[in-house]
């Protein structure tokens, strides 16, 4: 959290001018470059050609039929990753043989696949080059619109806040992984679910669902916006999504409850 506040700090005026052409906060930019990449310090040391190589045609399977499937989706994937990967360079003048990153092939400040990287990279200060290497005004500029586009971030929109279950309430059932914005405040309310602090009312008839994550106090019930599921987008896993909104929260002094 400090060396988020410290790095916001820093560069307050390109996080700003990304927040505003782009309308996602500052603060949740920092944390999505803390979570993924330590504010930079640690962008991967793999070689992304390597990398890519090995998931497409060289990552052992398990012979499992059952999973042959899950394989195969993968393998198509980071083939398909290894092919943007060749497009990439030759569009931005990368040596590809020289660009270092994740062990599965994501890159830079905010670790962008090849396709994000050709998808959603933008310009951020206007030097006709998308460099998510070296260049922060990129960097910033890119993640946000990768929220805006991807995400159909909503600017101001509410992103979670935490729900109170009735003591008579069912388990609320919210399947796998990805998030379904299948209800609203009135149906949760139905559900016996309410929020703990009153939304603003603009959220009142937004879709929205409900997520239950493990605190230390046990159970917690939490209700989760579009701008939730934006997150998601980055990370599929609501664990990464709620770290990052809560981490945002506090490199921005405030309380992670509200809306």
């Amino acid at each position: 959290i400090a060396d988020g506040q410290a790095f916001l700090a820093t560069h307050a005026a390109a996080l700003q001018r990304a927040e505003d052409k782009h309308g996602v906060p500052k603060e949740l930019i920092v944390a999505i470059l803390g979570v993924e990449t330590s504010y930079g310090g640690n962008k991967g040391s793999y070689p992304v050609i390597d990398a890519l190589y090995t998931l497409a045609f060289a990552y052992p399977r398990s012979g499992d039929p059952a999973k042959a499937e899950r394989e195969n989706k993968r393998e198509a994937f980071f083939r398909d990753e290894l092919a943007q990967l060749f497009a990439l360079g030759k569009e931005e003048g990368f040596d590809i043989a020289t660009l270092k990153g994740s062990y599965a092939g994501a890159m830079g400040w905010g670790q962008f696949m090849p396709s994000s990287y050709r998808d959603y990279a933008v310009d951020g200060d206007g030097d006709g080059k998308r460099d998510l290497f070296n260049d922060l005004d990129d960097v910033f500029a890119s993640v946000a619109n990768y929220f805006a586009r991807k995400g159909s971030w909503q600017r101001g929109g509410p992103v979670m806040q935490r729900a109170v279950r009735e003591a008579t309430a069912a388990d609320f059932v919210n399947p796998g992984n990805s998030v379904t914005l299948d209800q609203t405040l009135a149906t949760l309310a139905k559900a016996g679910y309410r929020p703990a602090v009153a939304p603003a009312a603009a959220a009142a008839s937004q879709p929205v669902t409900l997520i239950t994550l493990e605190g230390t106090a046990g159970p917690e019930y939490w209700i989760v916006y579009n701008n939730f599921k934006a997150i998601t987008t980055y990370n599929i896993s609501r664990l990464y999504a709620t770290a990052v909104y809560q981490l945002s929260r506090a490199i921005a002094g405030q309380e992670p409850e509200a809306p």
